[in-house]
């Protein structure tokens, strides 16, 4: 595998070699790839589960029941 120096002299000669209206559109997407892996490394890593497994909600805390209890039974607003 090249080492970075190698790369960079790489696209050093192939920048040379470009017209100059083509290096504008090689210096959008290299911008646009350096956003892109910014926020990549942002992401936070999904769990897989629900949030309750974790102990902050309670499986039952949105259940009809546990949110209004007796007033449900009772007719009271």
């Amino acid at each position: 595998m090249p080492s970075k120096s190698q790369n960079t002299e790489r696209v050093l000669n192939i920048l040379r070699e470009l017209p100059p209206s083509k290096i504008n559109e090689v210096i959008d997407f290299a911008e646009y790839l350096k956003v892109r892996a910014q926020k990549t490394q942002r992401k936070p890593a999904r769990t897989g589960f629900p949030l309750y497994h974790m102990g902050a909600i309670s499986q039952d805390a949105f259940d009809r029941a546990s949110l209004y209890g007796d007033r449900l039974e009772s007719g009271i607003d």
